[in-house]
């Protein structure tokens, strides 16, 4: 009995160089985030932290540095090992969430409890379930559009994490990052193969539960009147809001000058929240505009990558961190400009916050390492050997014992060949009147001589 025999098609996932662009873009925003952290902090370092105006600088310079050292792992880290890991991640991450409610466990700021650790180093466990929930999205996404498009299959298993995962900050109180956490899982549940009927009801029940939420709090009502319009409570709940303009409208076409801005010391959050508007008075329309084309090309190469990846967890991972990122941005520009309520979402790698700052990086480590890897993780496919494929492998083998092949054998060959075929083509060509005639394979009943004087 012969048993066909398989050999790989591929020797494994094709390494090509990464997205250098990308990583520029990245450090370029990182660099532009600690000089601007320090130019809106030190004000408030100098009140609150012993007259050290460089505390806060000095911080989110550290986090910089472990987020570069995560980011430079992450992106040597095959991307599909993450798979694996998915699920139990974002159990973690829910973990977490919860354990920031326990009392003498998690910490409370501002009337918000949203971080754990001791001491002056705190982390926020929101931040990490932002990543695990996109790597457990792609991972339960990635089944194919087939499966995407049956609602019970496809779309009810990830709404049903999504829910205790934005539910679960949303308690916090963080309306902003489960909104964020919400519409870059719907995108990936599109891009996936969701139907579209099936996202506009899902999109419909959100708008509901946040539009009750909103209103199911007296102070987040206020933020809506101070959002309709900030003048009128401009000492009150439209105070933030209010500033925020007057730095946006003082900064003209060039800004006032790197540090000659003024509405950073009446700004609440400035490092934070609304570090946007202090852009804005001190560099200017040119220098905002500026960073929205960094934005832009930090999008638009995130996307890139997504499609031109070949591995679906990759792609909807590429997707997923890209979303991530630009939604956090656009929230956050949002709120500054008063184009939306005041919602409390940082500016992705500019604004002051540890946890996010390294979170983000390591996102950007996983997008790089897509990048290097468009044809993902290259699994072998077995396909069969031709017996006539074994047996010349075997000939050369056993060289140079084996027969070797001559000019006047394959003289030879290549006549009988053709005597064959014309043999062959005309009995195709003879008209059959009777039963057909019993062909004798001649093959079998002699043996092919070849006579070399021909």
């Amino acid at each position: 009995m012969n048993i066909a025999k398989t050999k790989p098609a591929s020797a494994g996932p094709v390494k090509q160089r990464m997205d250098v662009l990308l990583l520029l873009v990245t450090m370029m925003l990182i660099g532009m985030g600690i000089v601007t952290v320090f130019d809106a902090s030190y004000a408030l370092a100098i009140e609150t932290r012993h007259n050290d105006a460089f505390y806060f600088v000095k911080r989110q310079a550290l986090f910089g540095g472990i987020g570069a050292l995560a980011m430079v792992l992450t992106a040597y880290i095959p991307f599909w090992r993450w798979r694996r890991n998915a699920f139990p991640a974002v159990c973690v991450s829910v973990i977490l969430l919860i354990a920031v409610f326990v009392p003498h466990i998690g910490h409370s700021l501002n009337g918000a409890r949203r971080w754990l650790g001791v001491g002056p180093f705190q982390f926020q466990p929101s931040e990490l379930a932002k990543l695990t929930l996109v790597i457990y999205l792609a991972q339960i996404c990635s089944a194919g559009p087939k499966i995407m498009r049956n609602f019970k299959l496809g779309v009810l298993p990830p709404l049903i994490v999504m829910a205790v995962v934005c539910g679960l900050i949303a308690k916090e109180p963080d309306l902003g990052t489960a909104i964020v956490l919400c519409g870059t899982g719907l995108v990936m549940l599109f891009v996936a193969g969701a139907r579209p009927k099936y996202m506009g009801g899902v999109l419909g029940v959100v708008g509901v539960i946040v539009t009750g939420y909103v209103f199911s709090k007296q102070y987040r009502m206020d933020r809506m009147t101070a959002f309709l319009n900030p003048k009128a409570d401009q000492f009150n709940n439209g105070y933030q809001v209010w500033h925020a303009l007057l730095a946006l409208g003082s900064g003209g076409l060039a800004g006032v000058g790197l540090g000659e801005g003024r509405e950073k010391f009446f700004l609440p959050m400035a490092p934070t929240d609304f570090i946007f508007a202090v852009i804005a008075e001190e560099w200017g329309m040119i220098g905002t505009m500026a960073l929205l084309i960094v934005f832009t090309l930090l999008a638009a190469r995130g996307y890139s990558i997504a499609h031109g990846t070949k591995d679906p967890f990759g792609a909807l991972l590429a997707v997923g961190l890209t979303t991530l990122v630009c939604l956090q941005s656009v929230i956050n520009i949002a709120v500054a400009t008063s184009s939306i309520p005041n919602t409390g979402v940082p500016l992705p790698f500019i604004s002051y916050g540890g946890s996010s700052l390294v979170l983000n990086m390591i996102g950007i480590g996983i997008l790089l390492n897509i990048s290097k890897y468009p044809e993902g993780r290259g699994k072998p496919e077995e396909r069969a050997v031709s017996p006539g494929e074994e047996a010349f492998e075997r000939r050369w083998d056993r060289a140079p014992y084996a027969p070797r092949v001559t000019p006047d054998t394959l003289t030879a060959y290549s006549r009988e060949a053709s005597r064959l075929t014309r043999g062959a083509e005309i009995d195709r060509r003879r008209p059959r009147t009777g039963p057909a005639p019993r062909r004798v394979d001649r093959a079998k009943k002699r043996h092919l001589t070849v006579d070399r004087d021909e």
